[in-house]
């Protein structure tokens, strides 16, 4: 992507666009590339396992990534408690208990392109998971 194409699409948003053109202009060693998401069938196998955006990256647009690791850790340890170690039984708790958050949150990323996720969307991501205490 050309830095005029990158600066036609941003002309129309707000905050600290006109400063980030200005820069990109600017820069001499300017580098684009695509957002992406990491969706997996499944994150664990055998005695590995996937935590945070490793297994299930939501995307800088979601702005949700350290919550879903942060989540993610608290849930697999908990399970990892829970199962006495057990791995495969942990590992298959870990993700039948997580995955709902993170398919949510995932989604907020690609719900409106070009702008925020709706308020609705983000309350049901961030409500879709109780941490017991």
């Amino acid at each position: 992507m050309l830095k005029g194409e990158i600066a036609e699409r941003m002309g129309a948003l707000r905050w600290e666009t006109p400063r980030l053109l200005k820069a990109l202009w600017a820069a001499p060693d300017f580098y684009c590339d695509a957002m992406a998401q990491i969706r997996l069938d499944r994150w664990s196998r055998g005695r590995t396992v996937l935590l945070g955006d490793a297994g299930y990256c939501a995307s800088p647009l979601s702005g949700q990534g350290t919550s879903l690791a942060l989540v993610g850790a608290y849930v697999l340890a908990d399970a990892l408690g829970r199962t006495g170690g057990e791995h495969r039984a942990a590992f298959a708790e870990y993700e039948a208990r997580l995955r709902p958050f993170v398919e949510l949150n995932q989604a907020l990323a690609t719900e409106n392109p070009g702008g925020p996720a709706a308020e609705e969307s983000v309350a049901r991501a961030k409500n879709a998971i109780t941490l017991d205490v």
